[in-house]
């Protein structure tokens, strides 16, 4: 039976570069691609929220949360020191393959995305337990830009930008089969 070890791991490139992997303590990834030199990522405590992401496919803009729980009150400190620094940054986002002893094997990075916004959470108490937790929202994709309505060459879509405009007003007349001499008669 096949054993299958592995973690997600993200690299945000803010100032300073960020680097979580989704289990506990720290991780030496090697260098590759994406990281510059072998570091150390940091464990992310635990992700509660990792979504399923696809491919950049005809145009359609996808948005993530990745959520972050039970991180401590030195990492909300810095999160909202450098939260200015993330919005608009490149992130990259990862398979970390161990073996059998749990080290690293391999790390995969599967898809690009952009930082949009981070989002801290009011600490919430259950007992004598404090959690806190950081939502980062990626984006793959233009999700702020608003494309315009199609426009069609009619009179109407023509009145309703410039209403003195008659330049469309013989469209009605044309149909398919049929050719309209322009110029003088």
């Amino acid at each position: 039976m096949a054993i299958y070890r592995e973690s997600i791991v993200a690299r945000i490139d803010c100032d300073p570069p960020a680097l979580l992997w989704s289990g506990y303590g720290p991780l030496p990834l090697p260098a590759d691609t994406v990281i510059p030199s072998p570091t150390i990522a940091l464990g992310g405590a635990e992700l509660v929220s990792v979504p399923d992401f696809q491919q950049l496919i005809n145009g359609t803009a996808e948005r993530l949360d990745f959520t972050l729980s039970g991180v401590s009150e030195e990492t909300m400190r810095l999160a909202l020191e450098d939260a200015p620094s993330v919005k608009g940054a490149r992130v990259d986002i990862g398979t970390v393959q161990f073996d059998e002893a749990w080290q690293v094997e391999s790390v995969e990075w599967e898809a690009v995305f952009e930082a949009r916004s981070l989002k801290i959470s009011r600490p919430t108490k259950q007992g004598d337990q404090v959690t806190r937790s950081i939502t980062l929202t990626i984006v793959q994709g233009d999700t702020t830009r608003a494309r315009a309505k199609n426009a069609f060459f009619t009179d109407a879509d023509q009145r309703r930008r410039s209403p003195t405009d008659a330049i469309f007003s013989h469209v009605a007349g044309i149909n398919a089969g049929t050719s309209r001499r322009f110029g003088p008669k």
